[in-house]
């Protein structure tokens, strides 16, 4: 359990590194005006570099595209109802971040009142998740890279407790498509976290099924075996009746070997998937 914590910190904290390292990366934000061809889309993205320029500093953090994002993460958190320590303490690890940011970027010098201020929007963001997803098209038009990895990031926290919900998951497919990311991209992102958390589900259940029958991880399916087959004669009932034990014992006995078959079960699929016979 706690390498697969581990394994999800890791991952959350890459998906953020490169999001967080593509905003503040000036030469990356800058490949986008060297590229455009069209004038007229230039201009209109030179408008979004500062259109809050006389705003209050709060004003401007909020419609910012970290602000923006900050509010995302909120109406991602909120959508199950739940927050899990790890969603919770990953999420202020982000604000922190976010925070130290701004304050390297901008003339902003005072982190505590930015953090201040990015703890107020997560905490009272009342745009819907429509709004909040126009906003970020605003602030990144033609950076679609920006807009694949807000998506990837915002899978990457959905999946802190190792659980994408349903409600998880329709927040992220409006996102998507507000954003305009293309179906063939999403359903990278998306299957590439179903099929790894699925493999840690099945390995983690295959754990769970070698202590049940009291054997070693690397044990091969032979060895496995033998030890079932010898379970199944310790507890089968129809023995254990033979031997005149009481009811209450032979019931307990029935129970254990219900466990033992299913356990016996999961390890005979997550060896035929790892090939072996």
């Amino acid at each position: 359990m706690e390498i697969l914590l581990l394994i999800t910190i890791v991952i959350i904290a890459i998906a953020f590194i490169n999001f967080k390292d593509y905003l503040s990366n000036p030469q990356k934000r800058q490949q986008f005006q060297t590229t455009i061809q069209d004038n007229q889309i230039q201009e209109e993205f030179q408008e979004y570099e500062d259109p809050y320029k006389n705003l209050s500093k709060e004003s401007k953090i909020k419609k910012s595209q970290y602000g923006v994002m900050v509010g995302l993460l909120a109406k991602l958190a909120q959508s199950d109802g739940k927050i899990c320590e790890l969603e919770k303490e990953l999420i202020e690890n982000t604000i922190e971040d976010i925070a130290q940011s701004l304050t390297l970027q901008s003339a902003m010098n005072q982190k505590e009142e930015i953090l201040e201020i990015l703890h107020s929007i997560f905490q009272n963001t009342t745009e819907s998740v429509e709004e909040l997803s126009q906003a970020y098209a605003d602030l990144t038009k033609g950076q679609y890279k920006s807009r694949l990895k807000l998506v990837e990031y915002l899978l990457a926290l959905a999946y802190a407790d190792k659980v994408l919900s349903e409600n998880e998951r329709e927040v992220i497919l409006d996102v998507a498509a507000y954003l305009e990311i293309e179906n063939d991209d999403f359903n990278k992102m998306y299957d590439a976290f179903v099929e790894f958390y699925s493999k840690e589900d099945i390995k983690q259940d295959y754990k769970e099924a070698c202590k049940v029958l009291g054997v070693s991880e690397e044990a091969d399916l032979k060895e496995i075996k033998t030890k079932y087959k010898a379970l199944v004669r310790e507890y089968h009932p129809d023995i254990l009746h033979h031997k005149g034990l009481e009811e209450s014992i032979i019931k307990t006995s029935t129970a254990k070997l219900q466990e033992i078959n299913a356990a016996y079960e999961i390890i005979e699929q997550y060896k035929k998937e790892m090939g072996e016979k």
